[in-house]
């Protein structure tokens, strides 16, 4: 291994900026879809030579039409046959809650937090976390979820419509993740990551306006509620999320992810708000890493970190998003060496 992973103290003086040289590294082996299936052994191996600073662990989230488990209600839909409402995303998933007036079935059949056997792989993993810092992990928070729930366009018509409705779902939301956020907290996690894509290439996909009445007394009560067990909280956002980062830090975002190249100025978003958050600053899986040399590579992990680190910390390095399959090994590996030499 090029060098040992950071101790669980080092990760957290990192991200309350309280003093650290190294630049932990969580999310900087993250594969995307048909990655491993093109280099195979060889991205196994070489990934093996670089340190993962963050143990993570994912618990089994609820299904969205099908369960994953024996437990049918263990899903965020309600029907039993979805197979003739429309479908978004690309067609890949369904709305949900295609009529509002069945708000009641499907608050009625939410899933339970505590279903049996949700944390089986959380607590078997937990002996190779050793003494680095343990961040629990899912996908989708309030957004996302809505977005998952209603569909995309509906739910951009629902923010002026039907915004009470969007409110009590988010309600329900939000009391399932404080119990998943509980068991984190009970098994000695030291924080949560999860999404939230609330940007697109140039801007929020909703208002400030919007933001501010509906996501930010949910965020502002998910942050307070991690805040209590004395973890931090992480969130992923793509997109150019600038109009809505003062709201993320007054609401208690403590790591915000990705600081998305071409949609985010890296300098201007350190000098507005490097004093108050810290960054999981990603590489730019759009173009640098598919598209440049490996110098070019190496020359932009170096700046992210003259730009955003601090002799107090307040950065970490991961990848932007998921890397393709279009992205020469070489980069991966030159992305991978410099982030663990920082």
């Amino acid at each position: 291994m090029l060098r040992e992973p950071l101790s669980r103290r080092e990760v957290i003086n990192a991200i309350e900026r309280k003093g650290c040289d190294r630049v932990p590294l969580v999310f900087h082996k993250w594969w995307g879809e048909g990655l491993v299936e093109k280099y195979g052994e060889r991205l196994t191996k070489m990934s093996e030579r670089f340190p993962d600073d963050i143990f993570i662990a994912w618990h089994l989230e609820p299904g969205f039409e099908t369960s994953p488990n024996s437990n049918r209600s263990y899903r965020l839909g309600y029907k039993d046959d979805y197979s003739n409402e429309e479908r978004h995303s690309i067609g890949k998933a369904v709305v949900l809650l295609p009529d509002w007036s069945d708000l009641d079935k499907f608050l009625d059949d939410f899933p339970d937090p505590n279903e049996p056997g949700n944390f089986d792989s959380v607590v078997s993993s937990l002996p190779l976390a050793g003494d680095r810092y343990k961040l629990g992990c899912w996908w989708r928070l309030f957004h996302e979820r809505l977005w998952a729930v209603r569909g995309m366009e509906n739910l951009m018509l629902d923010y002026y419509d039907n915004m009470e409705g969007l409110k009590l779902i988010g309600r329900r939301i939000l009391d399932f993740y404080k119990v998943i956020v509980d068991r984190y907290a009970e098994l000695g996690f030291d924080g949560i990551f999860t999404s939230d894509d609330l940007g697109h290439q140039t801007g929020p996909m909703m208002s400030p306006a919007i933001f501010m009445e509906l996501y930010l007394p949910l965020y502002e009560e998910f942050a307070d509620h991690v805040h209590s067990k004395g973890m931090h909280l992480f969130l992923h956002s793509c997109g150019d999320n600038t109009k809505l980062m003062e709201y993320l830090i007054s609401a208690g975002v403590d790591v915000f992810h990705p600081v998305q190249k071409g949609c985010m100025d890296f300098k201007q978003t350190a000098e507005a708000y490097g004093d108050r958050i810290t960054f999981l600053a990603g590489m730019d899986v759009q173009h640098t890493l598919p598209e440049g040399s490996p110098q070019d590579v190496i020359n932009e992990v170096r700046y992210m970190k003259e730009v955003f680190h601090t002799p107090r910390g307040g950065l970490l390095l991961a990848a932007g998003n998921g890397i393709m399959p279009d992205t020469p090994l070489e980069n991966i590996e030159a992305m991978l060496t410099a982030m663990a030499e920082l």
